[in-house]
């Protein structure tokens, strides 16, 4: 774990409404990526008592971009692909995110979400423009 930037993005983290109304906690962050989790609980199931596809995408492009910033610039989400592999009904999911490719202009981040089990049930790549210098 890197306290250097988890304290870095410690202010953005606290100031960040989307993140805690979606119950998304970052764990950690380095300049390779980031690892964050949900807790299922009911505010994130879809009607068919699964976690909402828009909770797994919510969860992985928060990972992905906070994979992106830990080089202290700003990044916006260009594109994404992703895929929801397997429905996750209680407990835990967590994102793995992986920076691929840093450029002066874009970051490049897969995203691997796993439940309890360690099984994968979503995966997705980020494309982030950076809008920063």
């Amino acid at each position: 774990m890197s306290k250097e930037f988890m304290d870095k993005f410690s202010q953005s983290l606290s100031a960040n409404e989307f993140v805690k109304y979606n119950h998304i906690v970052i764990d950690d962050i380095e300049i390779t990526g980031a690892t964050a989790h949900i807790d299922i609980v009911p505010e994130t199931k879809n009607v068919l008592g699964v976690a909402h596809g828009g909770a797994h995408f919510s969860l992985a492009d928060t990972c992905a971009g906070y994979s992106s910033r830990a080089d202290g610039r700003e990044y916006v989400t260009q594109q994404s692909n992703y895929y929801f592999l397997k429905g996750a009904k209680s407990g835990r999911i967590t994102a793995k995110g992986k920076v691929i490719k840093r450029t002066r202009k874009f970051c490049i981040v897969d995203v691997d979400i796993v439940d309890d089990k360690g099984e994968l049930v979503s995966r997705g790549t980020f494309n982030y423009y950076c809008v920063s210098e």
